[in-house]
């Protein structure tokens, strides 16, 4: 199953229906778009975060009043999720074929061990749309 991130599309417009993320592109889960007190109307949680953030209807920032920034990380924004392609490594032997699949390169090379061993190989995802 391929990997999905979140891509900035714009700045924050209370029409998108989502997703969302800050202007670094953390994800944010948005709680409503109309409580909270009039000045910060739209309430959400960046990421994991324990405590809800807020933000102006046009997506500016509660801390942007605190930091005087134009563009401040915490700015809300319109995002849409496009996939990712996977890579992995596996370590190939002899005897046996294939050993494993490592998320890194190093973890692959720590587990190669064996005097069968060939080679590690590295292994992306081809997207639809990429080269064939």
């Amino acid at each position: 199953m391929t990997q999905k991130k979140l891509e900035i599309i714009g700045p924050y417009t209370p029409e998108h229906e989502g997703p969302f993320c800050t202007r670094d592109g953390r994800p944010v889960r948005l709680i409503t778009k109309e409580d909270g007190s009039k000045e910060y109307p739209v309430v959400g949680y960046i990421e994991e975060a324990a405590h809800p953030a807020l933000w102006r209807s046009n997506g500016d920032t509660y801390h942007k009043r605190l930091r005087h920034s134009e563009n401040n990380i915490n700015d809300l924004m319109n995002a849409r999720e496009v996939p990712v392609a996977r890579e992995f490594w596996v370590n190939e032997y002899r005897n046996s074929g294939w050993g494993g699949v490592f998320e890194t390169e190093e973890k692959a090379a720590e587990w190669k061990g064996s005097f069968n061993f060939i080679r590690t190989i590295r292994v992306r995802e081809v997207l639809p749309g990429e080269g064939a």
